[in-house]
């Protein structure tokens, strides 16, 4: 008898590895300026602090619009072309434009127009983690794989926010910092395409436990249960302000203190709300998991709420010990427990597969990010004030859950094989 023709590969961790060194890249371009703001717009000629700002804010709004405009194009491409090509030309945009930012790095404008190459080469990294752990990696090993995709794109995050202001201290210019970033890209994009491949010589598992849902008729099941609706607002209003606070967080958090941190001291504080953040991802979820009626609503209330207080206690600490520990309440609680969320909005709208209802909520996610971001210029430069309402968006976010009910899973499933 024909032995079944299945094997797991070893090589998986290597493509597994360079994919994830690529997620990482196209997240420390994103966020190259954020924990320099300040000296950014300075050092590109802008002369008032809105406008100066603003502009620095632009480039993180045009991530997250190309995010919008190109997640379903990208998700087409992987169907027509296959992961190899269509990640790689994700990779190849982004070693491209990483190279020429940097060349000609003292030009706000050519900056701009190289961070739309980033805009659409980056759903074609950050959309594609399911297509890496699908070919490559057995059922068992496919939410590791995931999840490696994920914890690279936050220490990716991580290298923006502490290492671009450490490189200016040591005496770089913007431009030379830029340079040095164009050589990561370049080099992440030479190694995927030599090291990565499309797929191993023989599938890791059956083609049946791979199967994925019809992605058309997932939409249109998922936006008609009134938990996963409101699973969109929450994630809306918590994605929004997280972007917004991190893009914004150099001069927020200057303001705030009066001078009280510099750059990277404000890297610091990024890197810890991420840090604790994905601790607290891991803490959350397996306490919820491990609840014998597995609910999810409770623990969702109760850690926004202590979350949320952490997030207003930046509005009260002047110094870095002070915000350390604000950072470390609010990246614990609401970066941590976002991954809640996110299982909550999947097991509401069951059969409907995990990766259709995450893209909706990242989807929904950027757009609130452009609005939110577009809504904070309208606060100059009171970054008091902003807080205080991104703040409110929270407390409304925490007051969507009350009107949510528990999901019942295991129900679910049964009511859908009773249908089929």
């Amino acid at each position: 008898m024909k032995e079944q023709n299945y094997q797991v590969y070893g090589y998986r961790w290597v493509v597994l590895g360079i994919y994830g060194l690529c997620t990482g890249v196209i997240q420390l371009m994103w966020t190259t300026f954020f924990s320099i703001t300040t000296d950014a717009w300075k050092y590109y000629g802008f002369t008032d602090a809105t406008k100066g700002e603003s502009a620095i804010s632009l480039l993180s709004i045009i991530f997250m619009a190309g995010m919008i405009i190109v997640s379903i194009p990208s998700l087409a491409a992987f169907e027509r072309f296959g992961f190899k090509k269509a990640v790689g030309f994700g990779v190849v945009l982004t070693g491209i434009c990483a190279l020429l930012r940097g060349l000609f790095g003292d030009s706000y404008t050519l900056v701009l127009v190289m961070t739309v190459g980033f805009a659409i080469a980056q759903p074609f990294l950050l959309n594609s983690p399911g297509l890496v752990a699908g070919k490559w990696f057995p059922e068992r090993e496919r939410a590791t794989a995931n999840s490696v995709g994920l914890l690279c794109s936050y220490f990716g995050m991580c290298v923006g926010l502490l290492l671009t202001p450490v490189l200016l201290e040591s005496g770089m210019t913007i431009k030379s910092m830029l340079l040095t970033y164009g050589a990561v890209g370049v080099v992440s994009a030479i190694l995927f395409l030599i090291f990565v491949k499309e797929k191993p010589p023989t599938p890791p598992c059956p083609e049946e436990l791979a199967g994925r849902s019809d992605f058309k008729e997932g939409i249109k099941f998922a936006l008609k249960k009134k938990n996963f609706i409101l699973a969109l607002l929450m994630f809306f209003c918590v994605f929004g302000v997280f972007n917004t606070f991190f893009t914004m967080i150099e001069p927020i958090l200057r303001n705030l203190t009066n001078e009280g941190v510099d750059a990277t001291q404000v890297g610091i504080i990024g890197v810890i709300i991420l840090g604790i953040g994905i601790i607290g991802s891991l803490i959350i979820s397996l306490i919820s998991d491990k609840d014998k009626q597995h609910k999810r609503l409770p623990y969702m209330i109760v850690v926004n709420i202590i979350g949320c207080v952490g997030f207003a206690l930046f509005l009260a600490m002047k110094g870095f010990g002070g915000l350390a520990i604000a950072a470390a309440i609010y990246g614990f609680f609401i970066v941590g427990g976002a991954p809640l969320t996110l299982t909550f909005a999947a097991e509401s709208c069951y059969p409907t597969s995990e990766g259709t209802s995450e893209g909706l909520l990242m989807f929904m996610g950027n757009v609130a990010g452009v609005i939110f971001l577009g809504a904070a210029s309208l606060f100059g430069t009171n970054h008091r004030m902003l807080m205080v309402a991104m703040i409110a968006v929270t407390v409304f976010y925490i007051v969507l859950m009350f009107f949510a009910k528990e999901i019942k899973l295991e129900k679910a499933k049964q009511e859908e094989k009773i249908a089929q």
